[in-house]
């Protein structure tokens, strides 16, 4: 029963640790969401534009934005289909940093 419980307590702060670092993920790409400047979808890099080709083919650029993350460039570019819409945070070497599930 004591392993159970040690087991039980383990499982329960691997959850409050994940769920915390998660939410913290989120609030970094809030801090680059709100420091970012529009830019034209024709000024993405060519490796942003190659990554969103392949693999979010299916979606439409809307809106892109560009800002800094860790001294490095990165992108946010607003995707949408079928009347919703998803968000992709990408780097300038066309590398997937976040992406959001679609919604309306």
């Amino acid at each position: 029963m004591r392993k159970l419980s040690i087991l039980l307590a383990f499982a329960v702060l691997s959850l409050v640790s994940t769920t915390t670092f998660a939410q913290e993920a989120k609030e970094e790409v809030k801090e680059i969401v709100q420091d970012k400047v529009e830019i034209q979808i024709s000024e993405l890099p060519e490796a942003v534009t190659k990554t969103l080709g392949e693999q979010f083919a299916e979606f439409t650029a809307e809106k892109a934005y560009k800002s800094v993350l860790d001294e490095k460039e990165v992108y946010y570019v607003k995707l949408v289909k079928d009347g919703e819409y998803s968000v992709v945070l990408i780097d300038a070497e066309g590398n997937v940093i976040q992406k959001e599930e679609p919604k309306q």
